[in-house]
């Protein structure tokens, strides 16, 4: 898995000793292992591509990675006053691997260092599909993931994350199971944007009165998948709408809206006309408001 979280051979470079020799068996856990040995571990774990590898490089050089010797490299190089934060971080990952490998066995260890590299990645990447990207290289994980792994693994004092990050990353839990990385990785993004401004939001209206300008989202079931529905009605009258299943996400399409009495009108640009009612009930709205064929939208933050 060749990524910027996962380069931990920082951490022994800035230490005397050998160039890594070929791969070879792991050493026995009943003695110190050597640092060509350390760096052979390390680079296995640089070369696991997706989550699978990585567990398999974890269990195979377990043996190497749970000795107090590879945190202590990790340790030595930390001590380099000249580390940048980011440089610090990623070590800091690594020891955390090393010392989760020794307390909680190989396997827990390389799931609790996929869910930090997973909330490592989200910090940057630029859309939810980067995001869902990286999901799909570790989906075996999402059979096992829960708020309270994650809780586990973010919880480390010697590695602060982001304000807010963990509550993310705890719903992230939620849906990547249930509704596949896409629409996770999408509600992910949805959540972690900032609050618009109000009159982005809202056009002139009575103060409490509810307004259609805002980002709505509709959920529903089909064929036992979720499907979300997503309409963006600006205040200066344009409009956005897309969709998002468990394994994909649909272009954007651009539209004008607008009200004729109780009813929505949107002209949109691939042709489809919208002009039913609506109306709004305990702060969602209900689009189109027909008998039987009402739709339920909520508002995204």
């Amino acid at each position: 898995m060749q990524n910027r979280f996962l380069i931990v051979a920082l951490a022994v470079a800035a230490v005397p000793m050998m160039a890594a020799a070929q791969e070879r068996s792991s050493p026995s856990s009943s003695r110190v292992p050597t640092d060509d040995e350390i760096v052979e571990a390390v680079g296995a774990i640089e070369r696991a591509d997706g989550y699978s590898d990585l567990v398999a490089a974890t269990e195979r050089y377990a043996a190497v990675l749970n000795s107090p010797r590879t945190v202590d490299l990790i340790d030595a190089r930390l001590e380099d006053r000249g580390l940048g934060n980011d440089e610090r971080g990623l070590l800091m990952l690594e020891r955390q691997l090393s010392v989760d490998t020794r307390v909680r066995g190989a396997t827990a260890a390389a799931r609790l260092l996929s869910i930090r590299l997973i909330a490592g990645y989200a910090l940057i990447a630029n859309t939810p599909q980067d995001l869902a990207d990286t999901l799909d290289k570790f989906s075996p994980l999402a059979k096992v993931i829960t708020p309270q792994l994650v809780r586990e693994a973010l919880d480390t004092p010697e590695n602060r994350w982001p304000d807010g990050l963990r509550p993310l990353m705890e719903q992230l839990a939620q849906d990547w199971p249930a509704r596949g990385s896409v629409a996770a990785a999408t509600r992910m993004a949805e959540a972690a944007a900032p609050p618009k401004a109000a009159d982005e939001l809202s056009p002139s209206q009575p103060d409490g009165a509810p307004t259609l300008a805002g980002h709505w989202r509709s959920t529903q079931i089909v064929f036992d998948q979720p499907r979300d529905e997503h309409v963006v009605l600006r205040a200066d009258g344009t409009a956005e709408t897309w969709v998002v299943t468990a394994d994909n996400r649909t272009p954007v399409t651009r539209g004008r809206w607008r009200v004729q009495g109780t009813n929505l009108l949107v002209d949109w640009q691939d042709g489809r006309q919208w002009g039913q009612p609506f109306t709004f009930h305990q702060g969602q709205l209900v689009f189109p408001n027909v008998p039987n064929r009402r739709q339920f939208w909520e508002l995204v933050r």
